[in-house]
């Protein structure tokens, strides 16, 4: 081990940062990368703000501008952020946009003015000001106007605005990316573009409008929700069945079915996307459960048959759920996972009723999904006595000879084709084990030093568990009575013994 100088830690030493610098210092925790996907995470948290107003009836319009000096601007028709002074002393739009943890989205009841939202935490908008060389936020509401401009999450000016039209109302934030912190500054036309698409199909009604220098301006408007972007992702296939669709109490799903191996899923909660959650686990597992009983209830599969498996629905499935949550609970700022344990129960209780009803009623579409689900479930299973039947010769091989529990060995029955590599430690061997093709190679582990049996009797060689163990793993057997090794070729396990050390002292091999 290298020495290590130690050095003097004082009370001083212990600092305490503002939320802006902390955000600086540290951006990558709250947007989740400094790179491309943390520039656009920025942008997406301002328009974010935008959608919320959309989802409590504020907001019928965003449009967003993407600006030559390589800023981006974006406006809404919301309801405006009120006019006044916070507590702190400062205004309302300046704590709003200034200082972290501050907001109107706590209260998980809902009396704020914000019955769902994709923000929870006060972060979001700080973190954009704080990553930005320069950041404005204009605000008009009740016939009033108010602007505040920052510098790397910094107030450098706040004024009030009398509005031309006094019954206008809504937010303008325009922000330049700070090259300083985030390694990417170059906002992505295409990944916006779909942004804003993906956007539109969430919020039914909802008009987005995108420009850009050297693009014509594009407009967004979905008149049918989630039903327009399941076709919009089934548009060049061949469906199997009419698309699932349901829309109750903030649960809106939309699913489809084609004659792809391929699963496509979109998961959202509050319009914020997702990777996985609660809600996917619970719509998945009302699926199941429907399915297979719709299946026994109508003689598609009999009752001593096992059950259809989540996997061989998804086979050819194409599903967006969307969830409007009062209180939701995520891991992390970027919020890609919802871990509502709530959240899983009621998508269940609600996907389940409403999927029942569609099968019933949709009795043709029913029988082509359970069908191309059985096609999927006859080759799971088929796949898994292969794999059995490769096992089940693997271990016989194995049986002929004691095999070392720390083996990780080839399956192929064409045994000179199969290589051993031996590696010094059970470390190496973990890493070893990532890269190999585990057909026809395996990986033994072993003490970094052994026994040097070109010095030792061979009383004591055949004695030393490591050499035991290397003799009996290549398939050869120790003749007790004449005191040496003995093989027979058909015996012979590996076609290849390759030795895999370090450069250091213990693996250094002195071969005669």
């Amino acid at each position: 081990m290298r020495d290590i100088e130690i050095q003097e830690y004082k009370a001083e030493d212990i600092q305490t940062l503002s939320g802006i610098e902390h955000i600086r210092l540290r951006a990558g925790m709250y947007i989740g990368s400094i790179e491309a996907e943390g520039l656009h995470q920025i942008w997406l948290e301002i328009v974010s703000n935008s959608v919320d107003e959309y989802l409590n009836g504020g907001a019928t319009q965003i449009d967003v501008e993407l600006m030559k000096n390589g800023g981006v601007k974006i406006t809404d028709n919301g309801r405006g952020i009120p006019i006044g002074i916070h507590e702190s002393g400062c205004s309302v739009l300046e704590a709003v946009f200034g200082i972290t943890n501050t907001g109107a989205k706590y209260d998980n009841e809902g009396k704020s003015g914000y019955n769902s939202s994709g923000g929870t935490n006060g972060i979001g908008a700080k973190a954009t000001n704080a990553l930005s060389t320069y950041f404005r936020a204009e605000s008009y509401r009740d016939g009033k106007g108010e602007e505040v401009t920052f510098e790397r999450g910094l107030l450098t000016n706040h004024r009030f605005i009398k509005p031309n039209d006094k019954s206008f109302h809504g937010v303008t934030v325009e922000f330049i990316p700070d090259p300083t912190v985030l390694h990417c500054v170059v906002f992505d036309y295409a990944k916006i573009d779909k942004q804003l698409q993906e956007l539109s199909y969430l919020c039914k009604g909802l008009t987005f409008s995108l420009i850009a220098e050297g693009q014509r301006k594009k407009f967004y408007c979905s008149n049918n929700g989630l039903l327009d972007y399941v076709n919009d992702l089934t548009e060049k296939t061949i469906t199997l069945a009419d698309p699932f669709y349901c829309n109750i109490e903030g649960l809106e799903i939309a699913m489809a079915f084609n004659t792809t191996a391929s699963y496509i899923y979109r998961l959202y909660t509050n319009n914020i996307p997702q990777f996985k959650g609660t809600h996917h686990t619970g719509f998945k597992t009302a699926l199941t459960t429907v399915m297979n009983q719709y299946a026994k209830d109508n003689n598609l599969i009999k009752d001593k048959d096992d059950n259809l498996q989540g996997a061989d629905l998804e086979e050819g499935q194409v599903l967006i759920l969307s969830l409007r949550y009062l209180d939701p609970v995520y891991q992390g700022q970027n919020k890609e996972n919802l871990t509502s344990a709530e959240a899983r129960t009621y998508v269940q209780r609600i996907a389940t009723g409403e999927l029942r009803n569609w099968l019933d009623s949709h009795p043709k579409d029913a029988r082509n999904i359970i069908d191309k689900a059985l096609v999927s479930k006859k080759a799971r299973e088929a796949a898994k006595r292969a794999r059995a039947t490769v096992k089940s010769k693997a271990e016989g091989k194995k049986s002929v000879v004691k095999m070392s529990a720390k083996l990780a060995d080839a399956y192929s029955d064409n045994r000179p084709k199969c290589e051993l590599f031996i590696v010094e430690g059970d470390s190496a061997a973990g890493n070893m084990k990532e890269g190999r093709n585990n057909e026809f190679q395996a990986i033994l582990p072993i003490r970094g030093k052994i026994l040097n049996v070109l010095k030792a009797p061979i009383d004591k060689a055949l004695a030393n568990a490591e050499v035991v163990t290397m003799i009996e793993t290549f398939g050869l057997s120790i003749d007790v009575k004449n005191k040496k090794i003995a093989f027979v070729e058909d015996n012979l396990r590996y076609g290849k013994i390759i030795i895999a050390s370090d450069a250091d002292v213990d693996g250094r091999i002195n071969c005669q």
